[in-house]
């Protein structure tokens, strides 16, 4: 196929073209690779809120710029590395733009004000003038650079467009599914229409973790809204494993093939691992202990997968 990039609109990578990026050619670890842009979807989300102050009447519109924000940087570090440029100004661009892109526009100033809150939050200074004009000429260096790699198509569908339906759909395999049955109280339908609202908020928030791991990058949206279903479906269910839960995707939408969906699910698990391991590196200090923390538990779930399975946060 043709390779990605802006020649080719698809702009999905395969599993082993993953492990090709920019950063890992300019000697980065996965392991800090995946740390640092992490670290950096953390900081576009964290802007966002504070650019939509919390308020949970814009959390829709909250949620959808933070998706997009971590997209946007996750695609510009396929085209650069992370030794070219900034991560932490590569997320203020990305939210810059997708703000636009979802008629919630915002001037750079404003965006300055809610990156200055964040940093007196954090104990920091906040950016004297120079700084800030410093950064916003990289801002729209960067901007522009991004338009550029999703060739000014602005017209994103997104995981969170499929939950709902996906959900409807599962919900009804898992009345027929024998596991399912077997472990019910009540009758299976009864069981299933219960687990609707709890798996619709679970599944949104595993859709929103998604894109800051590598799985936008790997699948189509319908593919990863599947993955973040089957997680969350495991997540209250424990009796469904996740092999049978992407079988019973598949059986519901044949367009979800068990190994991409399954794909997307160990890309969402591995951003658990990656969200644990940055939390311990930021209080001992430096990505050097992330990796080695990181090498450390990838071994201990190698070893034992269901113990993510049990600990991973709704």
């Amino acid at each position: 196929r043709s390779s990605p990039g802006p020649g080719n609109p698809d702009l999905r990578w395969s599993v082993e073209e993953i492990k090709n990026t920019p950063s890992r050619g300019d000697g980065v670890p996965d392991r800090d690779e995946r740390v640092e842009r992490f670290a950096a979807c953390n900081f576009a989300r964290d802007l966002t809120r504070a650019i939509f102050n919390n308020d949970k009447q814009q959390e829709d519109n909250s949620n959808r710029v933070q998706i997009l924000a971590c997209y946007y940087l996750q695609l510009f570090f396929m085209f650069r590395s992370l030794r070219q440029e900034e991560a932490e100004t590569v997320a203020v661009a990305a939210t810059f733009l997708a703000c636009k892109v979802v008629d919630l526009p915002r001037k750079i100033r404003g965006i300055l004000r809610s990156l200055n809150q964040l940093r007196v939050q954090a104990g920091d200074p906040e950016l004297v003038e120079d700084d800030q004009q410093r950064l916003s000429t990289s801002v729209l260096r960067i901007e522009f650079q991004l338009l550029r790699i999703i060739r000014f198509e602005f017209d994103l569908v997104l995981p969170l467009d499929f939950v709902a339906t996906l959900t409807e759909a599962l919900l009804v395999q898992l009345t027929r599914c024998e596991v399912f049955k077997n472990a019910c109280k009540n009758t299976p339908q009864q069981e299933a229409s219960e687990l609707r609202t709890e798996l619709l908020r679970i599944s949104g928030n595993f859709v929103l973790d998604s894109f800051m791991g590598f799985a936008p990058l790997l699948a189509q949206p319908r593919v990863i809204a599947a993955g973040a279903l089957a997680i969350a479906t495991r997540y209250i269910r424990r009796e469904m494993a996740i092999p049978e839960l992407c079988g019973l995707l598949n059986n519901a939408d044949a367009s979800l093939p068990t190994e991409k969906v399954r794909h997307v699910v160990d890309e969402i698990l591995n951003v658990f691992r990656t969200k644990s391991l940055a939390g311990r590196a930021a209080a001992a200090g430096g990505a050097a202990a992330a990796a080695a923390q990181l090498r450390e538990a990838a071994e201990a779930v190698g070893r034992h997968p269901e113990v993510l399975m049990l600990q991973a946060p709704p």
